[in-house]
């Protein structure tokens, strides 16, 4: 059983350290502590107005892939963040 990962706050920030946490060879992204080659999953991010001073939103989800090593984090179950917007 895989286990559930609550990411907290999605940026554009995070999502680049996700990608840098990696080292890229010919076939693909590889973990740098032990050489496997990085499988990716979703993380289902919640999307919530940013005007709003507790956690509130109109009930979107979005999908985002989600890197990591099978062998050093095992496979997640559930990926899950979000993300704060203008109420547009």
């Amino acid at each position: 059983m895989g286990t559930k990962i609550d990411i907290g706050e999605v940026t554009e920030l995070k999502r680049m350290e996700w990608e840098k946490r990696f080292i890229m060879k010919d076939d693909g992204f590889h973990c740098p502590k032990c050489d496997s080659i990085i499988q990716q999953t979703t993380c289902y991010v919640s999307v919530y107005f940013r005007e709003f001073r507790e956690l509130a939103g109109g009930g979107e989800v979005r999908h985002v892939p989600y890197p990591y090593c099978p062998n050093c984090d095992g496979k997640p179950e559930n990926v899950s963040g979000y993300i704060k917007e203008p109420y547009i």
